[in-house]
């Protein structure tokens, strides 16, 4: 018989991986992710390519009786980041440092 509990469903594999907390040119303080498939970037539309940084922005999506939130998925290019912990500076879409 399975290790898992009899009602517990098994968790797909994710589209994404929690790298760990970041910071933005701004200093404010955001997650960054790392795809495990590609993403299309929502302010852009350029594609995230799978194993690249991204972070994500919570937007409105109006329905018809309720408001949904959704965390959308946003490139390097528009949204730079700072891992922390790595030292490196800001990061692009390609692992460089920026700036």
């Amino acid at each position: 018989m399975s290790d898992t509990p009899r009602f517990h469903k098994a968790r797909p594999p994710g589209k994404s991986r929690i790298v760990g907390p970041a910071r933005l040119p701004d200093g404010a303080t955001t997650m960054a992710y790392r795809a495990v498939q590609p993403y299309v970037c929502e302010q852009c539309g350029a594609e995230i390519a799978p194993d690249a940084l991204f972070s994500r922005r919570t937007i409105q999506r109006a329905q018809t009786l309720a408001t949904n939130l959704a965390r959308m998925p946003v490139c390097t290019d528009c949204r730079p980041l700072r891992v922390e912990g790595d030292g490196d500076g800001l990061v692009s879409d390609a692992g460089a440092p920026l700036g």
